[in-house]
């Protein structure tokens, strides 16, 4: 079930899709970050990995507004998880 808020910025924000997720996001005085992950995405350990990444990034490049990630399974390969951050921090570059 998809929280009203999230519903809201899916509505009415713009969309960028990449390799590793769909990005919606909304002008906004403040910063808010959410994230939807399915379970197809890997172990929940990974899942929140990939989440902790994500909201580090968003922290450190943006300041104001709504952003709500949908990460795709390709975010994680199967047998390891090193060089996410580089992944993720070059889609949001460019």
């Amino acid at each position: 079930m998809i929280n009203r808020k999230f519903k809201e910025i899916i509505k009415d924000g713009k969309k960028i899709e990449t390799e590793y997720f769909k990005l919606y996001f909304k002008k906004r005085e403040d910063l808010k970050i959410g994230f939807i992950v399915n379970k197809k995405v890997g172990i929940p350990v990974k899942r929140n990995k990939v989440k902790r990444i994500l909201r580090e990034i968003v922290r450190n490049n943006f300041k104001k507004g709504d952003f709500l990630f949908i990460l795709k399974s390709q975010i994680i390969d199967k047998n390891k998880i090193d060089g996410i951050f580089e992944k993720i921090k070059n889609e949001i570059d460019n």
